[in-house]
């Protein structure tokens, strides 16, 4: 009540009048254009910047563009199963429109400087830009961390497989020392169809045996951590229970930007400063000398390996210029 009857005291009787009279007649005048032409320009409003549009592609922007966006992200992470193939495609989308904005932005700021613009605009792409900013990383933070939970998941399975493993053992040695029993006529076991056999007329072809490894990279008090999922030991035994598999993936997350013991492993400016991902896909028997390298370096941190091989056919391959030079390197050594 103290707060009502300040106002009404520095209003007035008659302020409080007038204000209301005010209220209902711009609500008269209110509502939006109402002729055809006026509607019709209206509609246009969220395409003269963009920034506001789901248009895929504007006047002047070239779809070439958007597939080079694409086909980057999809090697950058190599999407497997729908919910990392829905996530890269939110974070493709995003990213075009982020590109929009900030190309808007730059627009804006050319004409205040050419004395033919005005700084409301720049404020208004401004924020435009700001928005499609945090819708691109809240898409990025959400793949990766489906990644980092995909590898959890994976050492649990490792955990649990070693408990499986002393469970079984411990069993065999319970029934060593029992009694034997007298012997059994054996009877054969049943002919089991080979899980790599074809229908007819088709190839055998073998599939590539892969293990991967989540590496987080950070920066605290300015001193580089290195943190690998799952360590290398556990990745050697998962290996071993493979056979020897045939490509290793390390798939590195910088999450405060690219440290300068990660100098060689490249990027833009704007990965190097804000961070991103990197992989590296090398044989099973490179990886064991990359290993030995880095262990001798006694600095806990990744090095490089010489080149990425290229993306196995069977997994969507890679035309990019590095993995054909290598795709071609391995023809001639099989030759």
């Amino acid at each position: 009540m103290k707060e009502l009857r300040l106002i009404w005291t520095a209003a007035g009787k008659g302020g409080v009048r007038d204000s209301r009279r005010s209220m209902a007649e711009s609500k008269k005048r209110g509502g939006g254009p109402k002729t055809p032409n006026g509607k019709a320009n209206s509609s246009q409003n969220s395409t003269k910047h963009g920034c506001t549009s789901k248009v895929l592609f504007l006047p002047g922007e070239n779809p070439e563009d958007f597939d080079a966006i694409e086909a980057g992200w999809r090697n950058e992470f190599e999407p497997d199963g729908y919910q990392e193939e829905r996530l890269v495609e939110i974070l493709v989308l995003n990213d075009w429109w982020l590109k929009r904005a900030q190309r808007n932005l730059d627009e804006a700021e050319a004409e205040v400087f050419g004395d033919g613009g005005d700084f409301h605009r720049v404020e208004l792409m401004q924020r435009y830009k700001t928005t499609h900013e945090r819708a691109f990383y809240r898409a990025l933070n959400a793949l990766q961390g489906l990644r980092k939970d995909i590898m959890r998941e994976r050492m649990e399975n490792v955990r649990l497989q070693g408990k499986l493993e002393r469970f079984e053992l411990e069993v065999a040695r319970l029934k060593a020392q029992q009694k034997p029993e007298a012997p059994q006529a054996e009877v054969p076991a049943p002919r089991q169809k080979s899980q790599n056999a074809t229908k007819p007329g088709k190839k055998n072809v073998r599939k590539i045996q892969t293990v991967e490894q989540w590496v987080e990279i950070t920066v605290e008090d300015g001193v580089t951590k290195t943190q690998l999922f799952p360590p290398n030991e556990v990745l050697l035994k998962e290996a071993k229970e493979m056979e020897a598999p045939d490509l290793v993936y390390r798939r590195m997350n910088f999450v405060h930007g690219v440290p300068a013991e990660y100098a060689w492993a490249g990027g833009n400016a704007e990965i190097r400063a804000r961070g991103g991902h990197g992989i590296q896909r090398m044989t099973y028997e490179k990886w064991l000398e990359v290993i030995e390298q880095e262990r001798g370096s006694g600095t806990g941190h990744l090095g490089p390996c010489g080149g990425n091989l290229p993306r196995p056919k069977e997994r969507g391959g890679c035309d990019c210029p590095v993995c054909t030079h290598n795709a071609a390197v391995l023809e001639r050594m099989a030759g």
